[in-house]
């Protein structure tokens, strides 16, 4: 009964099954797998692996088939190729097992349509002896020699029969996913399980002799939530041609409850309806969506309450900045009349250093709230074409008197009919003033900074090269970041703080990036990369 029920129970699997030696060829495939790739069982026996399955070249399967000897099973992902070429997704369930000195892979692929088959039991001749009298030697010879013949065929088909349910019943065992054969009742009105896999009996902790006999119901939790989910799956499961699947939870004998997933499928076995249910534990991806979902919700809060305070300190520096401008415009106001009306001596220096300082500070108080509002995409740019050689001519003029108080060599080379560029000029001047001063502040003197500016593709480069004191890796790392506490000491530390970071908001907003090079005590090359958005020569 177990060996017919059991070769049935996986040609009438609701999930597709095949079978694969050593070399991946296909050994055995039921009729759902069939019906899934769109081959017959015949087309199948003279393929293998990798020309059914996308997943794999020779080199690869033989890998994968070393790893699931020492593993004994594996869960994956696959691709199946169907006989019309369409690509088909689908999960597998693989599990090693050896059979008559042979290695084989035993595959179960979730989800995968099936069909109802009939068993055709092999039938075997029988021999009728008769009477043979008068029959010359020769002729007895040859009778019997039929008859050991015949003999020798019932045997092999004996033999054949039982290595095939042999096979089927180990592919039945070994599957990874519980398998329970019911059969109806009509007089208790339920289904009554006849067959149970290994992993029936270990997730459900009964033995196979417990089992038999047990009704459907009888392993529900008490509960009337999942009562009707078992009626529901179980009247889909019968009226549905297909069969169905579902999420049902049942109880273990020790009370344990088990979050499962049931594909069943009706059929009729000896003229009674049976249902073959494969059952998978899904407890860990139940575990998993609830945590997933938590980490969602928990996102979510913590995104809103990023917002909040990203606009609360973008609220409290407005303020800040407000609050110390608001004395700084009479002052610089101030000193700019002091500076006009007093003759050159002290007082003038005091007023002119005053006015200065003034205006410094000035400048850093709008540095800080544009970095705020770049981090909050606020931000916003007023571009038009520029002549960018003419532009940076008059910043390396502008800054050439400092580079000559430090006895340094300033220089600037500029690549022919550079193109116009699409930029803000205010930002622009911004972005390079902040790199040059940065190479002016932290070369030593007698030292040198070059500007080399060329287009390279559909990109304007304006690289700044100085032999300063170099920025160790450490610190290269942090360079472009805004409020690290280490930069509270950026005099010690060779700076290229707030500055740096403000440019690169400016680059960025330009679509660019900026690309810092440096080795200590060798000099550092900062890179400002533009894109060139706009046709035309200057």
């Amino acid at each position: 009964m177990f060996n017919s029920v059991g070769k049935l129970a996986l040609d009438s699997a609701p999930v597709a099954v095949y079978w694969l030696n050593n070399r991946g060829e296909v050994v055995y495939s039921n009729k759902a797998f069939t019906k899934l790739t769109g081959y017959s069982a015949k087309e199948l026996a003279q393929l293998d692996i990798c020309q059914i399955s996308s997943d794999f070249s020779r080199p690869q399967w033989e890998s994968y088939w070393n790893r699931l000897k020492k593993s004994g099973a594996n869960i994956r992902l696959a691709t199946l190729l169907s006989k019309s070429g369409h690509k088909i997704p689908v999960n597998i369930n693989d599990s090693y097992l050896r059979y008559s000195d042979t290695d084989y892979d035993c595959a179960f692929l979730n989800k995968a349509d099936s069909e109802q088959i009939t068993q055709v039991n092999p039938v075997t001749p029988q021999p009728h002896l008769k009477e043979i009298a008068r029959q010359k030697t020769a002729e007895a010879v040859t009778f019997n020699k039929l008859i050991q013949t015949l003999i020798e065929r019932q045997t092999l088909t004996e033999k054949a029969l039982y290595e095939s349910e042999k096979k089927f019943r180990t592919i039945f065992n070994k599957a990874r996913d519980a398998i329970i054969l019911w059969e109806w009742d009509a007089h208790k009105e339920g289904f009554k399980i006849i067959e149970v896999n290994d992993m029936a009996c270990q997730r459900f902790e009964y033995t196979r002799q417990e089992m038999f006999g047990k009704y459907a119901d009888f392993f529900q939790p008490n509960s009337k939530e999942s009562k009707a989910k078992f009626l529901a799956g179980t009247k889909a499961t019968v009226n549905k041609e297909d069969g169905a699947t579902y999420e049902l939870l049942h109880q273990s004998k020790s009370g344990k409850i088990m979050q499962n997933e049931v594909s069943g499928l009706r059929f009729e076995l000896n003229g009674k309806p049976v249902i073959l249910s494969v059952i998978r534990d899904i407890s860990l991806r139940k575990e998993y969506e609830i945590k997933l979902k938590n980490m969602y919700e928990r996102e979510k809060l913590l995104n809103t309450r990023l917002e909040n305070e990203s606009q609360k300190r973008a609220e409290f520096t407005r303020i800040l900045v407000h609050e110390l401008k608001t004395p700084l415009t009479p002052i610089i106001a101030a000193s700019d009349m002091l500076i006009k009306m007093l003759p050159p001596d002290i007082s003038h220096e005091l007023a002119s250093q005053i006015n200065k300082g003034a205006e410094e500070l000035n400048n850093r108080m709008n540095d800080l709230f544009d970095l705020v509002r770049g981090e909050l995409g606020i931000l916003s740019l007023n571009t038009e074409s520029i002549d960018c050689t003419r532009l940076l001519g008059d910043i390396i003029e502008f800054i050439r008197p400092q580079a000559q108080a430090k006895n340094q060599t300033l220089e600037a080379g500029f690549q022919p009919n550079l193109p116009l560029i699409e930029v803000d000029p205010v930002r622009f001047k911004q972005i390079v003033m902040n790199i040059l001063g940065n190479a002016l502040k932290f070369t030593p003197q007698g030292g040198f900074i070059k500007m080399s500016v060329f287009q390279k593709g559909r990109c304007l480069v304006i690289c700044i090269k100085d032999n300063g004191r170099g920025i160790s890796k450490v610190k290269q790392r942090r360079l472009l970041t805004s409020y690290d506490d280490r930069l509270i000491s950026r005099e010690s530390s060779g700076g290229l703080g707030l500055g740096l970071a403000l440019s690169k908001t400016f680059v960025d907003l330009h679509q660019g990036q900026i690309t810092i090079h440096s080795k200590e005590g060798h000099g550092t090359t900062c890179d400002i990369i533009l894109p060139i958005k706009q046709n035309g020569g200057s």
